[in-house]
């Protein structure tokens, strides 16, 4: 039994690529091996911006023999009436490399055919390998991927190293001039000097050496142990803490190598900011975790994570810091600027706004929508329809605002917050948020009668 070590080096893969692409890379080798017929005991893949790998542990030295059972021509097409053989069953037997009288005739529930059995002795492994590495690695598939050079074959990011390694030798095949070796590279910038892996049980702590945690889940865990470390670090008081998002914090883990948290603040006034622009401008546009006391009320701070360590962090932080500032002007500009215009007056703005090309613009869907609300109301619960019919009404004006302009994620959220800064009860302000619900199947249904209708 033998250990294999394949890693495919690259340019930096965008994070959503880097965890699908992996598994399919675990998924080819496996369905590979098993149609070779080569068992193996485990499989384990590692995953970073910059390489894609997997360590196979106890793989079979070499397929076994077997016997192969080849049904030829019938016997009545075989031989003519002499009992000479045909030019079927001399076709037959030289097509399997074999001689007219290595076949023998075998009754079958068609009757009497002819039929080769011959002994096929099984390939190494270490034979196998250099093709199967080569498929692997020409059919990852990526969400868009590009070619360089003069290459030919495209992916995600330009290869520029592989290592194959099976039982501590290297696999060799070559693919578009790079060729298979036992040096994969370090981080880029902490120790981007070429490095030599002996074998596939010093693969995980060779690359330690060389500021790189390859697995995905232990470099999520440094990345979770960072940001939290900032945050203590900072002054924030008693029961800061960080705002983990289980999405962003698989993204930031498929942004760096090795992680480093930075702690970073913005200015108070930018809290005036209904606390989801805030949030979302820091997890979409940014990749930063927001600061938020015990019972969840966000404070003026935030968490970056870097891809290598600085010598002076109050540099980086500083850095993090007027990028967010530039974002949050604009939101905060935004904001006031919107709240200068009630949402009645926007619904006429969205018959500029085409909802789809035969069924009109969006203040055409709308009008239909506040019938069908009135229908409705009116047959299940009469006492509900005003309320659900003013929702209806305002439900899509803030597609007209900067604010869902820059993100339009919150749309439904700030129709919301500006009814209510508009002077709407809580009710219709609650409507025109859940009218989107649910978001996709499984997700929270609306909470009131109103939003629902």
């Amino acid at each position: 039994m033998s250990d294999l070590l394949f890693e495919i080096g690259s340019e930096e893969i965008p994070a959503s690529f880097i965890l699908p692409a992996a598994a399919q890379m675990e998924q080819m080798f496996n369905d590979k091996m098993g149609a070779l017929g080569l068992p193996f005991d485990s499989i384990t893949q590692y995953a970073t911006p910059r390489r894609l790998a997997i360590i196979v542990k106890g793989i079979a030295e070499g397929q076994k023999d077997i016997e192969e059972v080849l049904l030829g021509p019938s016997k009545q097409a075989s031989f003519d009436l002499d009992g000479k053989p045909t030019s079927a069953a001399q076709g037959f037997a030289r097509s399997k490399g074999a001689s007219v009288e290595d076949l023998e005739v075998v009754e079958t529930p068609k009757g009497e055919y002819l039929q080769l059995t011959r002994k096929v002795v099984g390939k190494q492994t270490s034979e196998l390998l250099p093709s199967l590495l080569q498929e692997i690695i020409l059919a990852l598939s990526f969400p868009k991927s590009m070619r360089w050079g003069v290459n030919q074959h495209s992916f995600a990011r330009p290869i520029q190293w592989i290592v194959a390694l099976f039982d501590g030798k290297v696999v060799q095949f070559e693919h578009e001039g790079i060729k298979a070796d036992n040096k994969t590279c370090g981080h880029r910038f902490m120790a981007p000097d070429p490095v030599v892996i002996e074998n596939a049980d010093g693969y995980e702590k060779g690359l330690e050496a060389v500021s790189v945690i390859g697995d995905f889940e232990l470099r999520k865990e440094k990345v979770l142990t960072e940001i939290k470390e900032a945050v203590a670090a900072a002054d924030f008081g008693v029961g800061a803490e960080v705002a983990v998002h289980e999405g962003l914090l698989d993204t930031v883990t498929n942004l760096v190598e090795i992680p480093f948290g930075v702690c970073g603040r913005f200015d108070d006034k930018f809290l005036a900011v209904p606390d989801e622009v805030l949030i979302t401008s820091m997890r979409e546009h940014q990749k930063y975790f927001p600061v938020i006391t015990k019972d969840g009320k966000l404070l003026p701070g935030f968490v970056a994570v870097n891809n290598t360590q600085v010598i002076k962090p109050e540099l980086t932080r500083e850095g993090h810091e007027r990028v967010l500032r530039a974002r949050l002007e604009d939101a905060y500009f935004f904001f006031e600027s919107d709240k200068k215009r009630r949402l009645e007056d926007r619904v006429d703005d969205l018959g500029g706004v085409i909802f789809q090309a035969k069924l009109g613009s969006m203040k055409e869907k709308i009008e239909r929508v506040v019938k069908l609300t009135r229908l409705l109301s009116e047959m299940l619960a009469p006492n509900l329809a005003d309320d659900a019919c003013r929702a209806a009404l305002l439900c899509k004006a803030d597609l007209t605002t900067d604010m869902v302009g820059e993100f339009p994620s919150l749309q439904g959220v700030m129709g919301s917050f500006y009814a209510g800064n508009d002077g709407e009860n809580d009710v219709v302000a609650t409507a025109i948020l859940e009218h989107y619900m649910p978001l996709r199947s499984g997700a929270e249904l609306p909470s009131s009668e109103q939003g629902a209708l």
